[in-house]
């Protein structure tokens, strides 16, 4: 009975799933989370259902070894079967934890294939410690993205600091804005704050990060919360500096405007960055 619970009924009970899944993704449903998802499709730059038809293959085939067993119970078909499991293992565990190390996001659906998978390697031999490994990679990989955090979220001293890029439109205004009213601030590349956009879930620039008195921080996201901000807080307070309305219009910023420029830190660049 356990030979037919290893080999036949769990890659039964996984194609399933999968299957099931591979439907839902080609309707439409938001069952399988988009944030995984996408993320996955930009990592391998393979897109989703491709991935879930080689889950799909490589399951196929285990079943077909896993059936030969039942009939042969030959070892070396059993050694065959477990090192494919391991595999299969293996890439989804060092997959889903860079996933999520990177991200902050993890798709669910990816999730439970990956705990299906390891309930079938366990049902192989119980006391087999390989599977232990998986803790190491994920240890290891989650030491690795703590290191590239701290390194990628520099303490702020300025009362304003622009997280932006110099061809992001949208940014381009507000310094314009800032330089024009005399407003003083840090100007920083936005990529090297990926660990507050990725806890904050901010997906566009520019982000002003004002210091207070009371050294909070307050997270200002896009073109119309920074205007608005700063036309409030520096501005009407001094009468002697410009108000927005008298600005130039090469840096007069629209408080309607809430536009910015979409970020990918997977590929490294800008998206919808048109004013």
């Amino acid at each position: 009975m356990k030979n037919h619970l290893t080999y036949r009924f769990m890659p039964m009970i996984i194609l399933s799933y999968l299957f099931i899944n591979l439907y839902l993704i080609m309707i439409g449903s938001t069952w399988c989370q988009s944030e995984g998802c996408e993320v996955s499709k930009s990592l391998l730059k393979i897109e989703q259902t491709d991935l879930y038809t080689l889950a799909i293959v490589s399951f196929g085939v285990l079943l077909f070894i896993g059936l030969k067993i039942l009939k042969t119970d030959s070892a070396k078909l059993k050694e065959l079967y477990k090192l494919g499991v391991f595999a299969i293992m293996i890439c989804e565990t060092i997959f889903l934890s860079y996933l999520y190390f990177k991200t902050q996001t993890l798709c669910i659906t990816c999730f439970i294939f990956y705990l299906l998978v390891i309930i079938n390697y366990i049902m192989i031999d119980p006391k087999d410690k390989k599977v232990l490994i998986i803790f190491f990679i994920i240890a290891a990989l989650g030491l690795l993205k703590l290191d590239v955090n701290t390194k990628s979220n520099p303490s702020i001293d300025s009362k304003y600091t622009l997280l932006q890029s110099p061809t992001c439109e949208h940014c381009k205004k507000v310094k314009s804005f800032l330089k024009e009213n005399n407003i003083a601030y840090t100007k920083e590349e936005y990529s090297k704050y990926s660990g507050l956009f990725s806890s904050l879930n901010i997906t566009k620039i520019p982000v002003m990060i004002v210091k207070n008195n009371e050294n909070n921080l307050l997270i200002l996201n896009g073109v119309s919360e920074i205007s608005q901000y700063l036309t409030t807080n520096e501005l009407e307070k001094t009468p002697t500096t410009k108000v927005v309305s008298s600005a130039s219009k090469t840096t007069q910023i629209s408080l309607n405007d809430k536009e910015g420029c979409e970020i990918d830190f997977l590929k490294n660049e800008l998206e919808n960055c048109e004013q």
